[in-house]
């Protein structure tokens, strides 16, 4: 899924010329701390303007244009869910404006609806079980991982690799399967010499990675 897939193209963007109440008033109606600016002229983001910004201004009647613009904050329409998501969660926005290449604006994307993507990627609602294997950083091959669990008839669903914060040598992978048993996985996955654990519940694999998803997107609730 890339980011036209999600794209809302009705939104306007605040312009140079808009007033700081124009401002208030789209950040309530949105639910957002920051609007982007657009340059009408040229159809391109020039930045955006922050609740912080704006908040304990007394004249609200004055334009934007007053004001010291922040960064543009962007992604490209072409750019996987899973970037455009790295990117408001390093700039904890709500919405972020969407260009082509030339930097022509696009529309803007939500974070309900990357996460609503997100969730629907990685199967978060679908019945299943999960597994969780522990190895060596050096060890790590998918295709073999891959290759043992559907031997055993599984399908994967859904897939997460992390990092151990205290530990910088092995990784974790948790794998949702659409199998409810997965003792037969487990025997074969141990009997390759991988270290495994999992709890054979329908509901392990949301309750999971539902909690990765809730690390992943923190500014969901900002």
């Amino acid at each position: 899924m890339i980011a036209k897939d999600l794209l809302i193209k009705d939104f306007k963007p605040l312009e140079p010329s808009s007033s700081v109440s124009a401002a208030l008033a789209k950040m309530d109606a949105w639910q957002t701390s920051n609007i982007p600016v657009l340059e009408p002229a040229t159809q391109t983001i020039i930045g955006h303007i922050r609740f912080d910004d704006i908040a304990s201004l007394v004249d609200v009647t004055g334009p934007i244009s007053d004001l010291d613009l922040r960064n543009p904050i962007c992604a490209y329409v072409n750019q996987h869910i899973f970037e455009v998501a790295r990117i408001m969660l390093q700039h904890e926005v709500r919405i972020i404006a969407v260009t082509d290449r030339n930097g022509v604006y696009m529309g803007i994307i939500e974070k309900k609806h990357v996460f609503e993507a997100l969730s629907k990627m990685l199967n978060i609602t679908t019945s299943g079980s999960v597994i969780t294997v522990y190895m060596l950083r050096s060890d790590f091959t998918l295709a073999k991982l891959v290759h043992l669990i559907e031997s055993e008839g599984a399908k994967i669903l859904g897939l997460t690799v992390e990092q151990p914060s205290d530990n910088d040598i092995m990784i974790q992978v948790s794998l949702k399967l659409s199998h409810e048993d997965t003792s037969a996985i487990i025997s074969s996955l141990e009997r390759h010499g991988y270290t495994t654990a999992t709890e054979n519940r329908g509901d392990i694999f949301q309750v999971d990675l539902t909690t990765r998803a809730d690390e992943l997107m923190r500014y969901l609730e900002l």
